[in-house]
């Protein structure tokens, strides 16, 4: 006991605050002093969800006259996904973007947002996000994870890669060594499509297609431009079957940390850079595409119906006993009914 004093005595009044605030409780604040939002994400500095946070900071450092200060953590400094959603809930953390792991942690009923050829495009993912049903998915995650979801952060759309096949209907994929994330709706999809489906860490997929290991993989434009896959692959077929975001989680330390104003602000500045963030993926795609042209590689026009019609048919009853009956359908006719 006596050692614990000491090292806790030795922390100082700044590492006295450092501590308790990673705990989530505040310590007394100069009044001159501004308020400090911490917003952790694993994205690294290079990417663009970094900039768009950037953005998020300047904007509330602006409007709010330097009364409110928002500090970065990109590239995973405090923690993986699941590790920066409890920060979240303990207060060590106000704010983070990820990805949609956190459905399947907490509210895995909803776990058809990640199925290929779900989504039709953008407008159909914002239309169900801000209609009944993602109105039940948030307030799920505000139940069971204690945080608010905002609007959505557009990664691109990802697109199937291939060494030498060109892929036109599911038929084509038979026997295709296919690369796909090891995650569980992954496979059975592309496993229901026909592919010889086989999970390979990120980091190993780049010499496992120039080795010959898989034939193809999947992913947005910019992670095949950014990690040098069109020196493997030479079509890109235009599937754009997973319509894939990032979502901003605001955990509880905010309502208690910020005045009613305070908070107004701080969620119009989260808006600004959400509208910002998605306009640069927009524009993103045409300069990727423009890119990987240059580079040799063929875009194949792909009609994504069959592959539609049989992932609407086939798949809701292999996760019959996880997804929330009807929940799929009713996804589904939110497009349609427009």
């Amino acid at each position: 006991m006596n050692l614990m004093r000491k090292r806790w005595g030795g922390l100082g009044l700044a590492g006295c605050c450092l501590a308790v605030a990673l705990l989530g409780v505040g310590c007394e604040r100069p009044a001159n002093q501004p308020k400090i939002i911490r917003l952790a994400y694993t994205p690294g500095p290079s990417e663009l969800l970094h900039r768009a946070a950037v953005h998020f900071a300047e904007k509330v450092r602006a409007e709010s006259g330097g009364r409110l200060e928002v500090r970065l953590y990109p590239g995973g400094q405090l923690g993986n996904e699941r590790e920066l959603m409890e920060g979240l809930k303990l207060g060590s953390i106000d704010l983070t973007v990820t990805g949609l792991a956190i459905i399947g942690w907490y509210a895995p009923e909803y776990g058809m947002f990640e199925v290929p050829f779900l989504w039709r495009d953008y407008d159909h993912l914002q239309k169900v996000w801000n209609g009944p049903v993602g109105e039940e998915l948030r307030r799920a995650m505000q139940e069971r994870a204690s945080v608010r979801l905002t609007q959505p952060w557009f990664r691109g759309p990802r697109y199937l890669t291939t060494t030498s096949r060109k892929v036109l209907r599911p038929e084509d994929l038979k026997g295709l060594k296919l690369r796909v994330p090891e995650l569980e709706v992954y496979i059975k999809t592309w496993q229901l499509f026909g592919a010889n489906v086989t999970p390979i860490p990120f980091t190993d997929m780049f010499m496992a297609l120039k080795l010959g290991v898989v034939d193809g993989q999947e992913n947005p434009l910019a992670t095949v431009y950014a990690s040098h896959l069109y020196e493997t692959q030479k079509y890109i077929m235009e599937t754009r079957h997973l319509i894939s975001f990032y979502v901003p989680a605001v955990g509880p330390r905010v309502e208690r940390l910020l005045t009613t104003d305070e908070r107004k602000l701080f969620y119009r500045a989260l808006d600004d850079a959400t509208r910002w963030h998605n306009e640069e993926v927009m524009r993103a795609e045409t300069e990727y595409r423009e890119k990987l042209e240059a580079a040799g590689v063929t875009f194949v026009p792909v009609d994504p119906e069959p592959f539609r019609r049989l992932a609407h048919e086939q798949l809701p009853p292999l996760f019959a006993k996880v997804w929330k009956p009807g929940l799929y359908e009713r996804i589904i006719a939110t497009h349609e009914s427009k």
